[in-house]
């Protein structure tokens, strides 16, 4: 019996020992995370109209603590103040750290039928902000609208005061009034429309249907423009059905991109054709609807349409990213589109496996594929197998020289000279893509012997 019962007790011991160093270790590990934050970024913003201007106090809620945020001013604003959590000035420079911060200031607006305000409220950079909130106390106009490019939430008159409660996700809506007064009425799930007349039509478009997880006010005015806000529109009845859902898809994306959607215009423009099915209006964006046309199956097309309609915020990185996911390729189409120049980039993709030259990695070789070529990049390419490259300035001459040959290539009429020995060929041999030249791979054998092949991770070149 005492045999057993010292028995029990060590195993009872040791039982406790493990469990005890399972607690430690587990403590240790959520000791070394950083806690995760409980409260999401949101604005409460607070609007008094005023004759001739609008008394504005923004306050950011959930802030990270631990971090110093630099706000970006709008031109407009005036006698800017700003406040910490304690209420305190925030003072000159780097605004202080804490999980509120308060700013008032004043936006002038002046006499007129109408107001549209874009871009008015401050920005934190590189703060995501969840939730915004903007309440109107309007004391000044006895008549007349007002509409934001968030859904209304609450609207209250009284014989002294208009009240409006806009909420929802985008961080920087629009601000539009109107003295003639505007009815609202839901459209779609997504919209919201604005109109003057009862009997407007509301519009409703199938292509649009992909958006519904998003927010566009729409106001509808008696003429021929569209004029583009932060999740509001502006567009005449006078435009045909088409130019409307064109104007809509547009809209709907350029909120997604937030402070770079005019610098994306082509981008935009070539994604809303994609979900209209119209052709786009600048030459720049037609290129790219057809090399996007060209590239994906309907399928691939569908899927694509759908995450890009789907997500809150985008950029040419994240739609070069999901197209690249979609193909099984890289590719830096976007990015390369949203460059400054008129004419267009076509659709590249590069192969993401290593190139191994003579036994040596080359990470700065990118083999690019265009249909069912592969192209290598002639420079970088021919510098790795030993070859000096001279071209042209005429694009009509290249030659490729190395301690053993020297190949001098005549493009215009197809031939090409090795030590001395003249050849023809059936086709040019380069391409110039993107301001660079390749070669297509089976060219790398045919003219300079050299041996290729490949596994599923690398690509191998062997003189």
């Amino acid at each position: 019996m005492k045999k057993v019962s010292i028995l029990m007790t060590s195993g009872l011991f040791i039982v406790i020992c493990v469990a005890v160093l399972w607690q430690w270790n587990a403590f240790s590990e959520d000791r070394g995370k950083p806690a995760e934050r409980k409260e999401e970024t949101s604005i409460v913003t607070s609007v008094k109209v005023e004759s001739n201007q609008l008394l504005v106090k923004q306050v950011f809620y959930g802030l990270e603590s631990t971090r110093q945020y630099q706000a970006v001013i709008p031109a407009q604003a005036a006698e800017v103040k700003c406040t910490d959590s304690e209420e305190n000035p925030c003072g000159d420079g780097l605004l202080p750290k804490g999980e509120k911060l308060q700013f008032e200031y004043i936006l002038k607006t002046g006499p007129g039928l109408s107001l549209l305000l874009n871009d008015w409220m401050i920005v934190l950079k590189e703060a995501a902000v969840n939730k915004t909130r903007i309440e109107i106390i309007d004391h000044y106009n006895r008549k007349g609208t007002w509409a934001a490019g968030l859904p209304l939430k609450g609207f209250k008159q009284t014989e002294l005061l208009r009240y409006y409660v806009f909420e929802g996700v985008h961080s920087t809506p629009s601000l539009y009034w109107q003295e003639k007064p505007l009815f609202k009425l839901n459209g779609q799930k997504g919209i919201d429309y604005y109109i003057s007349k009862k009997e407007q039509v509301i519009y409703e478009f199938d292509s649009l249907g992909t958006f519904s997880d998003n927010h566009l006010t729409v106001v509808i005015t008696e003429d021929q423009r569209a004029i583009h806000g932060n999740g509001l529109l502006l567009v005449g009845n006078m435009l045909t059905d088409k130019g409307i859902e064109r104007q809509l898809a547009t809209a709907f994306l350029a909120s997604k991109f937030g402070t770079d959607r005019g610098k994306e215009g082509w981008t935009i423009e070539a994604l809303a054709s994609l979900v209209t099915k119209q052709e786009p209006e600048t030459a720049k964006s037609k290129a790219m609807a057809r090399e996007l046309a060209n590239a994906l199956t309907t399928e691939e097309t569908a899927a694509f349409v759908t995450y890009f309609s789907k997500e809150r915020n985008l950029d040419v990185s994240l739609l070069d990213e999901y197209l690249s996911s979609i193909k099984g390729m890289n590719t830096k189409f976007f990015l390369k589109n949203s460059q400054k120049g008129q004419a267009g980039f076509p659709m590249l993709f590069t192969d993401s496996r290593s190139v191994i030259v003579n036994g040596n990695e080359k990470d700065e070789l990118e083999v690019v594929i265009k249909g069912k070529e592969q192209l290598f990049p002639l420079v970088p390419t021919m510098a790795a197998l030993g070859y000096k490259a001279k071209i042209g300035t005429d694009f009509n001459a290249v030659e490729l020289s190395s301690d053993n040959s020297q190949y001098s290539f005549n493009l215009k009429n197809k031939t090409f000279i090795l030590d001395g020995q003249s050849f023809g060929i059936l086709e040019n041999p380069f391409q110039y893509l993107n301001g660079e030249w390749y070669l297509e791979k089976r060219w790398l054998h045919a003219i300079f012997k050299v041996q290729i092949s490949e596994s599923d991770e690398r690509l191998f070149l062997e003189t």
